[in-house]
């Protein structure tokens, strides 16, 4: 007679871009022949099923003709997608007698399984190797689709494996643990073919440009077709300092766990630089489904967001990112449960005037109704254009600014590396920045004749500490101050 036991497995899941431990319990008794998973499941769990007896099949293995019930602990906390297949197939394994149970413990399991027994690359598994490493499991089995991720984890032992006969030889010992391969973060910047030595004339845009990128302030490009706008954001991301170490492994941990794990993983120290087309739903903007998934706003998480052509967006989309950028975070609510995404990027807008393009050009006339204008306008609310930092107006180049080469992206990108090194100091209260008596009273005229709002007023006052800093100054002028208005109200 068989002595059937109860097997234990180490799993894990993911709820936004956390992973978190489940344990996997497996039992085997007398009774017609079935096969349950519990443990609040989702159906791609639940579906695992059939691929595991399938698999299990395929594989040589004999599957157990009695009644199989699986929990997923702890039962209130929801179970996604396919990476449990693998670890449920090991424990059927360990609770029939095939697998010694002892050596599934402290292992954290991951995989999916194909029906010839073939284990598939999983979403989130750096996420959920981290969880492991933090709650000391020493040793962890993942799938070789998914070696560069387990590679970047540290204080845990990563067996790769590609088909489920070899995992009960990895646990065994009869196949050596095999080392991830994995590259290193890209060291390179990748100025994605856009340098700022390229953009002919528009001083003032690359001026504004350069104190967005060294504040990580929010920016307005606005002006007719042709005139630049769209060119010039794509040159932020070769002034931008490369990423820390720490802030690449948030974003890496985005793209493990983005679409279902097809984004391509980042190892790269370049910031994110999304750009959604403006059919984007509020979904694909900020995250969202029956099974959230981060949307553009968490994808560029730690960079740069672009929204060309802003005002053929929709404006119940645009007005969605008012919260993700006061908070940094993104939080979906569904029923029983919610799910956060970290959403700290920097939000650069490129728009015409009007449907047609030209309204206040000096080079052409505008053909737009004052209901069109007026329609057009709106879709840019006052709550959102309140968040924007700096709103610069672009107009064509003369003539004779096209011969006149810019500044390459290089030079400017090291003046704003040393202002970040220079603001971190003001933050952690090493440098103490003091304000003028003039830079206060332009402030203060300027409050009483444009009525600006607290937030406003908020935002010019950081926009001048960025201005001083550039100059390598730790007072803010009269004049630096005066130069962050002008960014607000040339529109």
């Amino acid at each position: 007679m068989t002595l059937f036991l109860i097997a234990k497995v180490r799993g894990a899941t993911v709820l936004g871009v956390e992973g978190f431990l489940v344990d996997i319990e497996v039992d085997i008794s007398r009774g017609l022949p079935g096969f349950e998973i519990v443990g609040l499941p989702d159906a791609a769990v639940r579906e695992s099923r059939q691929r595991v007896r399938a698999a299990m099949k395929n594989s040589g293995f004999a599957f157990p003709l009695q009644r199989i019930t699986v929990n997923l602990a702890p039962a209130d906390l929801r179970k996604s997608g396919p990476a449990f297949d693998l670890a449920i197939a090991l424990g059927i394994l360990a609770a029939a007698g095939t697998l010694e149970s002892d050596l599934l413990k402290e292992v954290l399991v991951l995989g999916e399984l194909s029906l010839d027994g073939s284990v598939r690359g999983v979403a989130g598994v750096l996420p959920m190797l981290m969880a492991a490493a933090e709650a000391g499991l020493p040793r962890a089995l993942v799938p070789i689709d998914n070696q560069e991720e387990a590679a970047l984890v540290d204080n845990i032992q990563v067996g790769i494996v590609g088909h489920l006969r070899e995992a009960p030889a990895v646990l065994e010992g009869r196949i050596s643990l095999t080392a991830p391969q994995c590259r290193d973060f890209d060291l390179d910047v990748d100025i994605g073919g856009k340098d700022l030595f390229e953009v002919r004339g528009q001083l003032a845009a690359k001026r504004a440009l350069e104190i967005a990128a060294a504040g990580r302030h929010n920016l307005l490009l606005m002006g007719p077709p042709g005139c630049g706008k769209t060119m010039l954001a794509r040159c932020l991301p070769g002034i931008l300092p490369p990423l820390s170490p720490i802030e690449a492994m948030e974003v890496a941990k985005i793209y493990s766990v983005a679409q279902g794990g097809r984004a391509p993983l980042r190892l790269s120290l370049n910031r994110p630089f999304r750009s959604p087309h403006h059919s984007a739903t509020v979904a694909g903007l900020i995250g969202g489904g029956a099974n959230p998934e981060p949307g553009e706003v968490t994808l560029a998480h730690n960079g740069v967001l672009f929204l060309d052509e802003v005002g053929e967006f929709r404006r119940t989309v645009l007005d969605v990112l008012r919260q993700p950028l006061e908070d940094g975070q993104v939080r979906l609510v569904r029923h029983g449960y919610s799910t956060t995404y970290p959403a700290r990027c920097q939000l650069i807008l490129a728009a015409n005037p009007c449907p047609c393009g030209f309204f206040g050009s000096s080079e052409q006339d505008c053909l737009c109704t004052a209901g069109e204008l007026a329609s057009y306008r709106r879709r840019l609310s006052g709550p959102l254009l309140d968040r924007i930092d700096l709103q610069v107006w672009m107009d064509r180049l003369k003539n004779h600014e096209y011969h006149s080469p810019g500044e390459p992206s290089a030079a400017v990108r090291e003046r704003v590396i040393q202002a970040w090194e220079r603001l971190r100091a003001v933050t952690a209260g090493e440098v103490v920045m003091r304000v003028s008596t003039g830079a206060q009273d332009v402030l203060a005229r300027a409050v009483d004749k444009f009525k600006l709002s607290v937030r406003a007023v908020d935002r010019v006052q950081r926009v001048a500490r960025t201005i001083a800093v550039l100059a390598d100054s730790t007072v803010i002028e009269a004049h630096h101050m005066a130069e962050a208005l002008t960014y607000r109200l040339s529109l």
